[in-house]
């Protein structure tokens, strides 16, 4: 277990890395909108490629045992799919600036979130005693809050594009409303006090990219500009995905230890 000056430690390292990030992208945009998507587009490759070294480190040490092994192997196809997303998208604004939609980084994007599903699925399983029927009412009743106007919002800027253009439209926010709902679920866990702040952390991070993702809707934001300030908090939910693995790796570190998914570990 960590001793108090290694929780210090993490939790000054964990708030140094949210403000630093957000500093950078606000001070970029002083600059201008190039500089800020430059900035903002070179910040999202070490933060998702450290989630997808954290993420394969924990992999291969749960080899697929227990639910939380599973959800870890998971976890690891979504965010390889998310960081090759996050590679494709700067080499398309910043080298070829070509941005068609749909562009290939959306295709990454969306094959993502069947993983993020799975992997929330067997995140929650352990757990799944403590989820009452209260907890499940409260995360129903906010994903039909957030789908419904979000598919209203999308459709009425856009009223006379193609089909095909509608359909892609609408995959983001219904992809999000699905992955939503586990992670409101989670979030109630902690609030009630079943888990721990580092485990839910990957439950925030999902909210707050569903924010990220939101805002572009409901403020109709251009959303092919990566040095939008809304870029923030989905940088810092790839900082949220990092900080939550690398607790766990943290905890399953111990080479004796030998059971895997140890539920009060994670309180």
């Amino acid at each position: 277990m960590q001793t108090s000056l290694e929780k210090l430690w993490d939790h000054k390292f964990f708030l140094f890395c949210l403000l630093a990030v957000g500093f950078a992208v606000l001070v970029s945009n002083l600059f201008g909108a190039q500089t800020a998507n430059v900035m903002t587009d070179l910040l999202y490759v070490p933060v998702s490629g450290g989630v997808l070294i954290l993420s394969t480190i924990i992999a291969v040490k749960f080899r697929g045992q227990s639910d939380l092994g599973r959800a870890y192997l998971l976890f690891t196809g979504f965010v390889s799919f998310w960081f090759v997303g996050e590679l494709v998208w700067l080499r398309s604004e910043l080298v070829s600036h070509l941005l068609p939609f749909p562009v290939e980084t959306d295709w990454m994007y969306l094959a993502g979130y069947p993983f993020l599903l799975g992997f929330m699925v067997y995140y929650l399983k352990p757990f799944r005693m403590a989820i009452s029927k209260k907890m499940l009412l409260h995360a129903s009743a906010a994903t039909v809050v957030f789908l419904i106007p979000s598919l209203y919002t999308m459709y009425s800027y856009n009223p006379n594009t193609s089909l095909l253009g509608i359909v892609w439209a609408a995959l983001y926010p219904i992809s999000d409303a699905i992955v939503l709902f586990p992670a409101v679920l989670g979030l109630s866990l902690f609030l009630k006090g079943k888990v721990g702040l580092l485990w839910s952390f990957c439950c925030i991070a999902i909210i707050l990219n569903i924010i990220a993702d939101s805002g572009f809707f409901f403020f109709d934001t251009d959303n092919s500009n990566s040095g939008n300030p809304l870029n923030i908090l989905s940088l810092w939910s790839y900082i949220l995905f990092a900080f939550g693995i690398y607790s766990h790796v943290k905890l399953y570190s111990s080479p004796k230890k030998k059971s895997y998914g140890n539920v009060d570990d994670l309180k």
